[in-house]
């Protein structure tokens, strides 16, 4: 549900809202705007009794329900666009950056060589995967963590900020983070969930507990856009509201050469929906 405060309510009513929420065992979510301030109880649908409780407190003008199962992300909650701030610009809200970069890491020289073509040519993001899923189990996997050490001191030393890497596995953000430690934070990391794990639901939930690094999303190839978007809530609802949707192409029944379709249609649908950049 979505509590509209009052105009003029004091900081002791907002704070007293809060704590009302957490005692009911929703987890609050508060949005201060120039002239009116929300707060969203996130959690299990609240029956007419419990919503009734919180029109009568303190401080509230509305009690509203929220309509969409991905809460966090809805327009409702907040209605406004989220925007993401990286060491080497913005996304969202208007704000856009390039990324470029091979989808698999593959030795120093290709990394070296994107690395300058990053920087050279403008793009404010380098892409590289240390660890890759396959279709096939004979095909390239990535170097995993004995490249992350490299990577990031090359990305460093030819200046480029922000790399973005796809994890397929909760020790993989713990791999990522001892080895920025151990090369002092050269670079920064955007971390990528691919389209197969989408719906891999404890992944989603190990990389939203950690905040330090914000999410790409990749849509579901097979999986409603729905789906896709509570997917990103499952990020949301563990703490970590740095989440950007991909757009992916889907299976379709045209088959070869045709790899994906890609849905453009669905980018005005998200805008429209959500916040989500």
């Amino acid at each position: 549900m979505l509590l509209i405060v009052k105009r003029g309510a004091t900081r002791d009513e907002v704070d007293a809202l809060i704590q009302e929420i957490q005692r009911f065992g929703f987890r609050p979510h508060v949005s201060e705007g120039e002239e009116t301030t929300l707060i969203g109880a996130i959690g299990s649908g609240p029956t007419p009794e419990v919503m009734e409780h919180f029109r009568s407190l303190p401080g509230v003008a509305e009690v509203l329900p929220i309509s969409k199962p991905y809460k966090l992300a809805s327009l409702e909650v907040r209605p406004s666009p989220t925007v993401i701030a990286f060491p080497t610009g913005q996304t969202g809200g208007g704000h856009f950056m390039v990324a470029a970069g091979p989808c698999s890491v593959e030795s120093r020289e290709q990394i070296l060589t994107a690395a300058r073509f990053v920087k050279r040519h403008g793009a404010q993001m380098l892409r590289g995967g240390a660890f890759k899923p396959r279709t096939s189990p004979y095909a390239f996997q990535g170097h995993g963590r004995d490249c992350l050490p490299w990577v990031f001191e090359l990305a460093g030393k030819y200046g480029i900020r922000v790399i973005a890497m796809e994890v397929t596995h909760e020790a993989h953000v713990d791999e990522i983070r001892e080895a920025l430690e151990r090369t002092g934070h050269p670079t920064a990391v955007m971390l990528q969930i691919g389209t197969r794990n989408t719906q891999n639901f404890e992944l989603l939930k190990a990389v939203g507990r950690q905040r330090e690094m914000p999410v790409l999303l990749k849509r579901g190839f097979g999986i409603t856009l729905e789906e896709s978007l509570n997917a990103a809530e499952y990020l949301a609802s563990e703490g970590n509201h740095q989440v950007i949707f991909g757009l992916r192409g889907v299976k379709t029944h045209m088959g070869d050469p045709h790899r994906n379709l890609v849905d453009f249609a669905h980018v005005p649908v998200v805008r429209r929906l959500t916040r989500i950049p």
